[in-house]
């Protein structure tokens, strides 16, 4: 990870001693980082290169923020709500490589990632089929270029959408369904750092990358700073 982003990443707490087998110099941060400190991870997690597999990063997080019910059809449609403008724009941003996607701010809705209605029924298709594509994307052997990728891009969206509870050693995001927890778990043994999918709790299925070298190196590579 370069200097200049953890310059721009919340404070980090001074490194305790280093347990066995763990780098002595990762950095970790504060138990009580709250998102408003996270904003600088937010945004380096957001701008981060599109990768080999946009469309299944998008597609976790369409599968984490699409809109329930039925809204009536107009000259856009919302693909996916959310109150996070991070998590907005890298989900416009990947959507951008199949059609225009906009970021609108609503009163009710907060922010809503919309496409225009004659696009939406393909978008969905598309996001449909990269979403079922994961469990073999993911089954690849560890240390495949584009397996990787692919990999890193649905922890990348998690963290956007699911936020991060950062403590010494320990990386939390929160999936909004089981399938979306198992997706994360095996895409962390691709990259080759278990994570445990943890029972649910309210607000989402808790997953956590454990082991101070491990989460470091999640978040150099998510971030596209490796």
């Amino acid at each position: 990870m370069s200097a200049t982003l953890l310059t721009d990443l919340p404070p980090l707490a001074a490194p305790a001693e280093p347990a066995y087998g763990t780098a002595p110099d990762t950095p970790t941060m504060p138990a009580d980082a709250s998102r408003a400190e996270m904003a600088p991870l937010d945004r380096a997690l957001s701008q981060a290169p599109l990768g080999a597999f946009p469309l299944l990063e998008a597609a976790f997080g369409w599968q984490e923020l699409r809109p329930s019910g039925w809204h009536r059809p107009a000259a856009s449609t919302a693909i996916a709500q959310t109150s996070s403008p991070a998590a907005a724009a890298r989900l416009a941003s990947l959507l951008s490589t199949l059609t225009w996607a906009n970021v609108v701010r609503t009163e009710r809705d907060g922010l809503r990632v919309e496409v225009s209605a004659g696009a939406y029924n393909r978008i969905t298709r598309a996001l449909t089929g990269a979403w079922r594509s994961r469990t073999q994307l993911l089954a690849a052997a560890p240390g495949v270029p584009d397996s990787r990728q692919a990999a890193l891009g649905v922890w990348r969206m998690a963290m956007l959408t699911g936020g991060v509870d950062a403590h010494a050693g320990q990386l939390t995001v929160r999936a909004g369904s089981p399938a979306a927890a198992q997706t994360l778990v095996a895409a962390a043994a691709l990259l080759g750092m278990p994570a445990v999918a943890d029972r649910p709790r309210e607000g989402g299925h808790p997953v956590r990358v454990t082991g101070r070298a491990q989460v470091y190196q999640l978040l150099t590579e998510a971030t596209g700073q490796r």
